[in-house]
């Protein structure tokens, strides 16, 4: 599962450059080492001949849901790969709702119950960061208008299934465009795993209030 991400001090100008894009909203990007579901944060969506930035709830809402967000009582921040097709939640999304969710880089948990290591995990690249699989809908609530999404998941394999048996889809580059224009994720190419950077870090990831680069440093262990 993915349920903490880090985008870092990126912002519009950076992923322009970086991807290309037609265009982007003009609400800043918000600099975060510990991301948490819920909160507004940038994807890539597909524009008249090319990409789109725009900011995004994180928890995608099914254009069929016409309630107060408050009112959401189950959790969307992930969509099992393997199942979202057939998913009320996020069928629709799949059919045609596919993004891209930037990030440097993402948390993941190890352990017993209430003694949990945590791990970041980030992609060696060159680039701002890496795209994950998402999906997105565009909504309009009692209390809340705009765009919300949801980042794909998949049986993790190797050094990942040691971390967690789930990953979140880490798109090889060569493969965003085949995703944004709908391709089968199985038929879509991966990050290759040894890009894959796995890092204990320290515990005050675990609290939602604590941000900033410290929290990606490595801890010995």
């Amino acid at each position: 599962m993915c349920g903490r991400t880090v985008i870092g001090d990126v912002g519009w100008p950076q992923y322009f450059e970086w991807m290309n894009l037609l265009s982007a909203p003009d609400t800043p990007i918000r600099q975060s080492w510990n991301v948490p579901p819920s909160t507004i944060n940038p994807i890539f969506i597909p524009g008249q001949g090319g990409l789109v930035g725009e900011m995004a709830r994180w928890g995608l809402v099914p254009e069929w849901f016409h309630k107060p967000l408050k009112e959401l009582k189950f959790a969307t921040f992930n969509a099992r790969s393997e199942e979202a097709a057939s998913k009320p939640t996020f069928r629709n999304a799949m059919r045609h709702g596919h993004c891209l969710v930037p990030a440097k880089g993402y948390y993941e948990w190890k352990g017993p119950k209430g003694h949990k290591t945590p791990y970041y995990v980030s992609v060696a690249t060159n680039a701002p960061g890496f795209c994950m699989a998402g999906l997105y809908s565009r909504v309009s609530l009692p209390d809340f208008d705009g765009f919300t999404y949801s980042i794909l998941t998949e049986s993790s394999t190797g050094a990942l299934h040691d971390l967690h048996p789930r990953v979140p889809v880490m798109l090889d580059e060569s493969a965003y465009k085949g995703w944004i224009d709908g391709q089968n994720l199985s038929e879509i190419k991966r990050v290759e795993p040894a890009r894959i950077n796995i890092l204990q870090v320290g515990n005050a990831v675990g609290k939602v209030g604590n941000d900033g680069p410290e929290l990606i440093l490595p801890v010995d262990e």
